[in-house]
């Protein structure tokens, strides 16, 4: 059977993951602060919204939603316009009222089937640490209750993409945790210092049942939003390696 793919809205990314983001998937985009995770998951529901006629909710428990507004005007997209048609929506639950459950899993999902939602972005990880407060002492149970609301939005037929923040992510010495391995892609960004400066990259380290590029590639930030430089390598790399010779 072949693979469904859908496109990410992300220029460059579709062709590190030959083709597009596997429809109806999980994928996670973790990395350090300042490496672009947020306006990658906005991109993939403004532009999914935008261009390929997909709509979309995103959830914010960090940032209000004026911020991101702010920020999403500065890099050309307007928002606003594609939530005043019903393309976008935006749900934002400070991380102090989700304590104690108050986030309703059944009214996402209402929300979803009422309007047509086929991507959701979750900014961030730690959404789940108080959405499932009972259960932070039980890794396993923890765990279950992630898969299960995953499920969830397979059966709603979303694509589901999640943000997370990681303290190491030199891919030498990269660790994973239990989270990384309940959804079905991985993704890192990361910053290689270059000089006396910092260059951003990504790099896939997993997408379960699709095949995608290994390669480590440069992030470039900019008026029009993120791209990945898929035909270019990291100059940091390079000079890395050189001083090895």
């Amino acid at each position: 059977m072949a693979v469904e793919l859908i496109k990410t809205g992300v220029p460059g990314l579709d062709h590190v993951l030959k083709g597009g983001l596997r429809k109806n998937s999980t994928l996670l985009i973790t990395g350090s602060p300042g490496t672009g995770k947020t306006l990658l998951a906005l991109q993939f529901i403004y532009y999914g919204a935008k261009d390929y006629n997909e709509n979309g909710i995103f959830i914010s428990t960090e940032e209000s939603l004026e911020v991101l507004n702010q920020s999403a005007r500065n890099l050309g997209m307007d928002l606003t316009s594609m939530v005043d048609k019903g393309k976008i929506f935006f749900i934002q639950k400070p991380i102090a009222t989700l304590k104690g459950g108050i986030f309703s899993i059944k009214g996402l999902l209402d929300a979803i089937k009422k309007n047509n939602i086929k991507r959701v972005a979750l900014d961030s990880l730690i959404f789940f640490e108080y959405l499932y407060p009972r259960f932070n002492g039980n890794k396993m149970e923890f765990r279950r209750q992630v898969l299960i609301f995953m499920q969830q939005m397979k059966k709603a037929g979303t694509t589901f993409l999640a943000v997370s923040e990681r303290s190491v992510t030199d891919f030498d010495r990269l660790t994973y945790d239990m989270m990384d391995f309940v959804f079905e892609g991985f993704i890192v960004l990361s910053r290689i210092r270059k000089g006396s400066y910092f260059e951003r990259v990504l790099t896939v380290a997993k997408i379960r049942g699709q095949d995608h590029s290994l390669d480590v590639y440069p992030i470039a930030i900019g008026n029009d939003g993120l791209k990945i430089l898929f035909d270019q390598t990291p100059f940091s790399l390079v000079e890395k390696e050189e001083g090895f010779k």
